[in-house]
Protein backbone atom coordinates (compact mmCIF):
# COMPACT_ATOMS: atom_id res chain seq x y z
CA UNK A 1 0.00 0.00 0.00
CA UNK A 2 1.42 3.38 -0.74
CA UNK A 3 -0.47 6.66 0.14
CA UNK A 4 0.04 9.96 -2.45
CA UNK A 5 -0.72 13.75 -1.78
CA UNK A 6 -2.96 14.96 -3.67
CA UNK A 7 -5.65 18.04 -3.66
CA UNK A 8 -8.10 18.54 -1.12
CA UNK A 9 -11.19 16.29 -1.35
CA UNK A 10 -10.21 14.22 -4.10
CA UNK A 11 -13.60 12.95 -5.54
CA UNK A 12 -13.57 11.48 -9.10
CA UNK A 13 -11.04 8.98 -10.20
CA UNK A 14 -10.14 8.05 -14.09
CA UNK A 15 -7.45 6.74 -15.90
CA UNK A 16 -6.25 8.11 -19.12
CA UNK A 17 -4.86 6.47 -22.44
CA UNK A 18 -1.21 7.00 -21.27
CA UNK A 19 -2.67 4.57 -17.93
CA UNK A 20 -2.05 7.51 -15.94
CA UNK A 21 -4.52 8.50 -13.40
CA UNK A 22 -6.75 11.59 -13.33
CA UNK A 23 -8.03 12.73 -9.75
CA UNK A 24 -10.35 16.03 -9.52
CA UNK A 25 -11.16 17.77 -6.68
CA UNK A 26 -14.47 20.11 -6.31
CA UNK A 27 -13.53 22.00 -3.92
CA UNK A 28 -9.98 23.25 -5.52
CA UNK A 29 -11.68 22.86 -9.12
CA UNK A 30 -8.71 21.03 -10.03
CA UNK A 31 -7.70 17.53 -11.90
CA UNK A 32 -4.36 15.95 -11.12
CA UNK A 33 -2.74 13.56 -13.24
CA UNK A 34 -0.18 10.85 -11.92
CA UNK A 35 1.21 8.35 -13.18
CA UNK A 36 0.23 4.67 -11.92
CA UNK A 37 3.13 4.81 -9.16
CA UNK A 38 2.06 8.25 -8.15
CA UNK A 39 4.88 10.32 -9.96
CA UNK A 40 3.37 13.88 -9.99
CA UNK A 41 2.87 14.63 -13.68
CA UNK A 42 0.61 17.99 -14.37
CA UNK A 43 -1.91 20.03 -12.25
CA UNK A 44 -4.94 22.14 -14.18
CA UNK A 45 -6.08 24.70 -12.67
CA UNK A 46 -10.26 24.82 -13.68
CA UNK A 47 -11.37 28.14 -14.44
CA UNK A 48 -14.18 29.92 -14.19
CA UNK A 49 -17.76 28.29 -15.86
CA UNK A 50 -16.55 24.89 -14.69
CA UNK A 51 -18.62 24.98 -11.56
CA UNK A 52 -17.62 21.98 -9.41
CA UNK A 53 -16.40 19.43 -11.03
CA UNK A 54 -16.95 15.17 -10.08
CA UNK A 55 -15.36 13.86 -13.36
CA UNK A 56 -12.89 13.96 -15.28
CA UNK A 57 -11.17 12.10 -19.37
CA UNK A 58 -8.39 13.28 -20.97
CA UNK A 59 -9.01 13.23 -24.50
CA UNK A 60 -6.38 12.25 -27.12
CA UNK A 61 -6.36 16.02 -28.44
CA UNK A 62 -5.31 16.88 -24.89
CA UNK A 63 -8.43 18.22 -23.99
CA UNK A 64 -10.30 17.46 -21.13
CA UNK A 65 -14.67 16.83 -20.43
CA UNK A 66 -15.53 17.28 -17.09
CA UNK A 67 -18.66 16.99 -15.59
CA UNK A 68 -19.92 19.59 -12.80
CA UNK A 69 -22.84 20.18 -10.79
CA UNK A 70 -24.07 23.43 -8.99
CA UNK A 71 -21.87 25.88 -8.11
CA UNK A 72 -21.99 29.77 -8.55
CA UNK A 73 -20.47 29.87 -11.58
CA UNK A 74 -21.88 26.98 -13.46
CA UNK A 75 -24.90 24.94 -12.91
CA UNK A 76 -25.12 21.24 -13.91
CA UNK A 77 -23.42 20.70 -16.89
CA UNK A 78 -20.43 19.10 -19.07
CA UNK A 79 -17.84 21.39 -20.00
CA UNK A 80 -14.97 20.65 -22.82
CA UNK A 81 -11.65 22.29 -20.99
CA UNK A 82 -8.44 23.11 -22.76
CA UNK A 83 -4.79 21.83 -20.99
CA UNK A 84 -5.04 25.44 -19.08
CA UNK A 85 -8.53 24.74 -17.46
CA UNK A 86 -10.37 27.23 -20.06
CA UNK A 87 -14.09 26.51 -20.80
CA UNK A 88 -13.98 25.80 -24.71
CA UNK A 89 -17.74 24.48 -24.94
CA UNK A 90 -20.89 23.06 -21.95
CA UNK A 91 -23.58 21.46 -22.72
CA UNK A 92 -26.40 21.63 -20.21
CA UNK A 93 -26.24 24.92 -17.19
CA UNK A 94 -29.92 24.71 -15.57
CA UNK A 95 -31.08 22.17 -12.99
CA UNK A 96 -33.67 19.98 -14.62
CA UNK A 97 -34.69 16.75 -16.82
CA UNK A 98 -35.22 18.11 -20.17
CA UNK A 99 -32.42 17.14 -22.89
CA UNK A 100 -30.73 19.96 -22.76
CA UNK A 101 -30.57 19.62 -18.48
CA UNK A 102 -28.89 17.65 -16.11
CA UNK A 103 -29.22 17.34 -12.62
CA UNK A 104 -26.10 16.11 -10.49
CA UNK A 105 -23.78 14.86 -13.66
CA UNK A 106 -21.56 12.15 -12.51
CA UNK A 107 -19.22 9.69 -14.00
CA UNK A 108 -18.30 10.08 -17.90
CA UNK A 109 -16.92 7.69 -20.86
CA UNK A 110 -16.17 8.13 -24.37
CA UNK A 111 -16.72 5.92 -27.63
CA UNK A 112 -15.08 5.95 -30.40
CA UNK A 113 -16.63 8.31 -32.23
CA UNK A 114 -16.19 10.66 -29.41
CA UNK A 115 -19.76 10.80 -28.02
CA UNK A 116 -19.81 11.43 -24.05
CA UNK A 117 -22.09 9.42 -22.17
CA UNK A 118 -22.85 11.14 -18.69
CA UNK A 119 -24.45 9.51 -15.36
CA UNK A 120 -26.81 11.98 -15.03
CA UNK A 121 -27.14 10.79 -11.17
CA UNK A 122 -31.00 12.56 -9.87
CA UNK A 123 -32.46 12.06 -13.43
CA UNK A 124 -32.01 8.01 -13.11
CA UNK A 125 -30.86 8.24 -16.53
CA UNK A 126 -27.36 8.25 -18.77
CA UNK A 127 -27.42 10.99 -21.22
CA UNK A 128 -25.35 10.62 -24.46
CA UNK A 129 -23.38 14.31 -25.68
CA UNK A 130 -22.61 14.46 -29.13
CA UNK A 131 -18.55 15.51 -29.10
CA UNK A 132 -19.50 19.22 -30.46
CA UNK A 133 -21.90 19.34 -27.05
CA UNK A 134 -24.44 20.62 -29.53
CA UNK A 135 -26.87 17.82 -28.86
CA UNK A 136 -28.20 14.61 -26.90
CA UNK A 137 -29.88 11.87 -26.61
CA UNK A 138 -31.21 9.59 -23.69
CA UNK A 139 -29.43 6.76 -23.40
CA UNK A 140 -32.47 3.89 -22.18
CA UNK A 141 -31.27 1.16 -20.16
CA UNK A 142 -33.97 -2.17 -19.65
CA UNK A 143 -33.24 -2.94 -16.05
CA UNK A 144 -35.14 -4.30 -13.08
CA UNK A 145 -36.46 -0.98 -11.57
CA UNK A 146 -35.14 1.34 -14.07
CA UNK A 147 -31.25 3.16 -13.77
CA UNK A 148 -31.22 4.13 -9.63
CA UNK A 149 -28.87 7.00 -9.02
CA UNK A 150 -26.34 6.07 -11.41
CA UNK A 151 -22.92 7.95 -11.08
CA UNK A 152 -19.79 6.20 -12.11
CA UNK A 153 -18.74 5.14 -15.49
CA UNK A 154 -16.18 2.75 -17.05
CA UNK A 155 -16.29 1.93 -20.75
CA UNK A 156 -14.15 -0.80 -21.67
CA UNK A 157 -13.78 -0.32 -25.90
CA UNK A 158 -11.80 -3.28 -26.74
CA UNK A 159 -14.14 -5.73 -25.34
CA UNK A 160 -17.40 -3.38 -25.90
CA UNK A 161 -18.33 -3.14 -22.54
CA UNK A 162 -20.04 -0.79 -20.02
CA UNK A 163 -20.01 -0.43 -16.20
CA UNK A 164 -22.86 1.29 -14.77
CA UNK A 165 -22.14 2.54 -10.72
CA UNK A 166 -25.51 3.08 -9.30
CA UNK A 167 -25.59 5.24 -6.19
CA UNK A 168 -29.33 4.27 -4.37
CA UNK A 169 -29.72 1.09 -6.63
CA UNK A 170 -26.19 -0.40 -4.52
CA UNK A 171 -25.60 -2.16 -7.89
CA UNK A 172 -23.23 -2.52 -10.62
CA UNK A 173 -25.01 -2.42 -13.75
CA UNK A 174 -22.89 -4.30 -16.71
CA UNK A 175 -23.67 -3.66 -20.72
CA UNK A 176 -22.02 -5.86 -22.76
CA UNK A 177 -21.66 -5.47 -26.89
CA UNK A 178 -22.19 -1.59 -27.24
CA UNK A 179 -19.89 -0.37 -29.99
CA UNK A 180 -20.60 2.86 -29.17
CA UNK A 181 -22.92 5.24 -27.53
CA UNK A 182 -25.35 5.73 -30.71
CA UNK A 183 -28.03 3.71 -29.99
CA UNK A 184 -30.87 4.96 -27.47
CA UNK A 185 -31.91 1.66 -26.01
CA UNK A 186 -29.86 -1.15 -24.35
CA UNK A 187 -31.13 -4.01 -22.61
CA UNK A 188 -29.78 -6.26 -20.61
CA UNK A 189 -29.19 -10.41 -21.42
CA UNK A 190 -29.26 -12.12 -18.04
Amino acid sequence: MTKWSVVREPIGLTVNSANNLLVVSNRERKVQEFTTHGTFLQIIQLQLGTGSPRYAIHLANGEFVVSCYASLHCDHCVCLVDVKGAVIRRYGGQKGSQLTEMNEPAGLAVDKHGNIIVADESNNRLLVIDPSLTSAHEMSVSVDGGLKGPISLWYDKSHGRLYIGEWNGHRVIVIDHLKDFSTSQVKLSV
